[in-house]
Formats: C-alpha cells, sequence, structure tokens
C-alpha cells in the first residue's frame, strides 16, 4: 500500500484550506503499453486543518496526477513520478491555491474634448505576477469612450493602475491601486 498525506495552504496567507476537493488518479502501464488518460483511484475533501490522506494499492503506473479544486479557488494539479512514491513511509505532497476575486472595470470619457481623446491603462498586481486577464495594456481613442472589463484575479492582493490620458494634445499620467479580498468583488470606476 501507499500512503499519501499532505496539507494545502492559502498561496497568499498560508492558511490552511477545509474543504478542498481532492482527486487521486493513474496514468496506468499495462503490457507493453501505456494509456494516455488518467482514471480515478479515489477522491477526498479536506479537513479543518487544510490536510488530506489517501491509501491505495501499488500498481504499475506511468503517473499519479492529484487534482486540487474548491469554489472560490483557482484550481491546482500536481503530477507524480511513481518512482518518487514509498511503500515503506509516508508521503508528503503539499499544496498551495490562489484565493479568486472578481474585479469589474469601468473606463468612461465622462469630459471628453474631441474624437483624439485617448487613455492608455495597464495594470499590475502587487506582490504576484499571477491571475490576472489585465495582462495587455489598453489603449481606447474617441470623445465616447465607455467601456467595462470584468476580470477573474487572485484574491486577497493589491492591484495598481497606470493610466495615460491625452486630451487637446496633452497627456497626464495617473496611478491607482485596489485591494480585490478573496471571494469578493469590486468595482473600479476611471473616470477621465
Amino acid at each position: 500500500m501507499i500512503d499519501l498525506t499532505g496539507s494545502i495552504y492559502d498561496e497568499i496567507n498560508s492558511f490552511p484550506i477545509e474543504g478542498v476537493s481532492v482527486l487521486l488518479e493513474i496514468k496506468p502501464f499495462g503490457g507493453n503499453s501505456f494509456s494516455n488518460s488518467f482514471d480515478e483511484i479515489a477522491i477526498t475533501e479536506t479537513n479543518l486543518n487544510g490536510e488530506y490522506f489517501f491509501s491505495f494499492q501499488n500498481s504499475n503506473a506511468v503517473e499519479y496526477r492529484l487534482t486540487f479544486t474548491k469554489q472560490g479557488c483557482f484550481s491546482e494539479q500536481i503530477v507524480i513520478n511513481p518512482d518518487q512514491l514509498s511503500i515503506s513511509e509516508n508521503n508528503v505532497i503539499n499544496a498551495t491555491l490562489y484565493s479568486s476575486s472578481y474585479l469589474v472595470l469601468n473606463i468612461t470619457n465622462n469630459t471628453p474634448f474631441n474624437n483624439e481623446d485617448e487613455i492608455t491603462l495597464s495594470t499590475t498586481l502587487i506582490g504576484a505576477n499571477v491571475g490576472s486577464c489585465f495582462n495587455n495594456i489598453v489603449t481606447m481613442v474617441g470623445s465616447i469612450a465607455d467601456t467595462t472589463i470584468e476580470c477573474e484575479v487572485y484574491g486577497n492582493q493589491m492591484i495598481e493602475f497606470d493610466y495615460f490620458v491625452t486630451k487637446n494634445n496633452f497627456t497626464n499620467s495617473f496611478s491607482d491601486n485596489v485591494f480585490c479580498s478573496s471571494g469578493d468583488t469590486l468595482y473600479k470606476y476611471i473616470n477621465y
């Protein structure tokens, strides 16, 4: 038998996460061939301390895979080489998950000058470089600019906005930031 255990923590604040669904799968090796797909072995859920445990039969495997999922979090997968698993002692595989949050950004030209008005927006996650669909620079031109962008971002992080507004051939730069709490939807308005 193989015993596999571990703990799941929040990537940002390192707190244990209760109620994470943990799926254990195998990519079997049989005869002279192996499968390209994974078969489910077992599924469990983390306890109050974020811990999970599996005990399963040692099999002829190409690899094993753990999938961690929970509503309000980004999923994570870990592929395990069977040669790294011991049958004589506990195998410990810990993981971290990012909680999720939603950011709704509304950009409006509320004081238009002419059709050459322009805004260029870039965003940065403070403390991490992942989890944002705001990873491109957004540029809008015209006197009637009004758009809303909704994005799932990693929770418990600060997002910084840098934007440049050009009106009447003058360009001004601005900076702002918002904190996106885990499991929350934050609305941010940029009026220029």
